[in-house]
């Protein structure tokens, strides 16, 4: 199989500020690439969310969000205390009292454009 280098999931918004400050300054996500329209952060050493401009991108911006963005870590309560203290608007609350039977311990919050992004950490035996 050829070697795949990296990988990106782009969101599209008629206004890519807000999504910029939400995904730079509260998620606190380190921004590689900046074109103006066009603009990357890191996830992992490998992986990125992009942000489209849809003036400039091609696909349009649209109101139908039918894609999450999933960030696993084994740091799942830092990262609910870190972005609670910053004042995110979470959508589903950390559960930590969930049936030890469920795939993942998640919560859930929602970008500036709507789109949907959920942290979670696999639970052991499951």
């Amino acid at each position: 199989m050829p070697a795949v280098n990296s990988q990106v999931t782009f969101f599209y918004y008629e206004d890519i500020a807000a999504p910029e400050a939400f995904y730079g300054d509260l998620l606190g996500l380190e921004k590689t690439f900046d074109k103006g329209w066009v603009k990357f952060f890191r996830i992992t050493a490998l992986s990125y969310v992009g942000l489209v401009a849809s003036a400039e991108g091609h696909h349009n911006a649209s109101d139908a969000k039918a894609v999450m963005l999933s960030i696993e870590t084994l740091e799942l309560e830092a990262w609910y205390a870190r972005l609670m203290e910053r004042g995110a608007e979470i959508v589903v609350p950390l559960n930590l009292d969930q049936p030890t039977n469920k795939l993942v311990t998640t919560f859930l919050l929602r970008d500036p454009g709507g789109y949907s992004v959920e942290f979670f950490r696999f639970n052991a035996g499951v």
